[in-house]
């Protein structure tokens, strides 16, 4: 029989219960494969138990980013391959957060909504234990998990095999294709042709970024010989600069960049405004780079550099030298200031603003840094504190 050693939490009595179960449901328990027993211990190590099953969810799903735009293709055709097989399929992150699913008959998709596999809900490792999803983003390698091999008792009916999603140029994991169904529909052909499909995704992706970045390069250079202030083009992927804006931006500024660019490429307003590292705020201009229907990045142009209104007067002996306090923060500070104040999220404030949560979070640890303090609470005391001097009409 396999051994099962005693680890951290009592995780070894967890495996040993595993064992117990598989052998009760006639498995061959001295041959349980290694990768199967390492992710019980990880499992049961992590405080799950089999008795619970919890999926977490979480509602800001990326199912319009670029792996699921991407995968759509794809997914329809294999999708339309299975129509009479009983078997589903199913697109992941890189968290284990389904993205999309493709379930033809209704057999399928009730089995799938029992489990709660649907967008929205997280199949990773930590969260549900052994399943072929999470355990292939812990392995990062295809993996098969069947019947009793699933650390949850409410998942040993389904059989599922798995393959992770690979950026071709990064070498980043960028989610999993997994393949479900009842134990009795199963065949070995899922793990290769959930294989083959995480290939042609990434084939996909490969011919995406071979096509895109030329296209953004030409377009950039073309508007680079008229523009004389600071000029950017940006997509997921690249981020080129002319030498006006190189005094403005950082390479390290790319992924709150795109962050801050996507919502005008989804058509909210043709500005966007970004944070600069000191504080200011440049609004740009946002062009949408397109290659037919589909686009590819932004092509921006400053309006402005920027500007520090003092909206507020200090309070008395209050220091604003040295870029700090009420008279140094921007129109920007000042509306997530507000926003925060009445009790909203980042993710809240981020929506009211038509920015990123990212670029909320930024004006936050600005906030924090010229106001002295290091909570929301104490921020919002000091809001308050403000009274009518406070912008209200933000």
């Amino acid at each position: 029989m396999a051994d099962t050693p005693d680890g951290a939490n009592g995780s070894g009595s967890t495996v040993r219960a595993l064992i117990d179960r598989a052998h009760d449901a006639g498995a061959d328990v001295d041959h349980v494969r290694d990768d199967i027993l390492g992710s019980w211990q990880r499992s049961a190590v992590a405080g799950l138990t089999p008795e619970i099953f919890e999926v977490p969810f979480d509602a800001d799903v990326d199912d319009g980013g670029r792996l699921a735009w991407v995968s759509g293709a794809v997914l329809d055709r294999v999708g339309a391959d299975l129509r009479d097989t009983h078997v589903g399929l199913v697109l992941t992150d890189a968290r284990g957060l389904v993205v999309a699913r493709r379930a033809a008959d209704r057999t399928t998709r009730a089995l799938f909504d029992e489990i709660q596999l649907a967008p929205g809900f997280s199949y990773g490792e930590g969260q549900i234990g052994t399943n072929a999803i999470g355990t292939a983003l812990s392995r990062r390698a295809p993996t098969v998990v069947q019947a009793e091999e699933h650390f949850a008792n409410a998942l040993t009916r389904m059989a599922c095999a798995a393959a992770t999603v690979t950026d071709p140029a990064t070498g980043r994991v960028l989610g999993v294709i997994d393949l479900s169904c009842a134990v009795d529909d199963s065949t070995p052909l899922m793990l290769p042709l959930a294989k083959r499909t995480a290939w042609e995704v990434e084939q996909w992706l490969l011919g995406e970024s071979a096509a895109s970045e030329p296209l953004l390069r030409a377009q950039f250079f073309k508007a680079r010989r008229g523009t004389r202030g600071p000029l950017v083009a940006v997509s997921e992927r690249a981020l080129l600069l002319n030498s006006a804006a190189s005094n403005l931006i950082e390479p390290a500024d790319h992924g709150r960049l795109w962050d801050c660019v996507l919502p005008v490429l989804d058509g909210k307003g043709d500005t966007c405004l970004f944070a600069l590292g000191n504080g200011d705020v440049v609004p740009f201009r946002c062009e949408p780079v397109c290659e037919g229907p589909r686009i590819l990045g932004g092509l921006l142009r400053a309006e402005s550099a920027g500007s520090q209104v003092p909206l507020i007067q200090p309070s008395r002996g209050e220091a604003i030298a040295g870029n700090v306090g009420w008279q140094s923060l921007t129109d920007a500070e000042l509306a997530v200031a507000a926003h925060v104040s009445r009790g909203m999220t980042n993710r809240e404030v981020a929506a009211r603003l038509f920015v990123s949560p990212h670029t909320v979070d930024f004006h936050l640890r600005q906030l924090f840094r010229k106001l002295d303090v290091t909570s929301r609470v104490e921020l919002t005391r000091r809001v308050l504190e403000q009274g009518d001097r406070f912008p209200s009409a933000i």
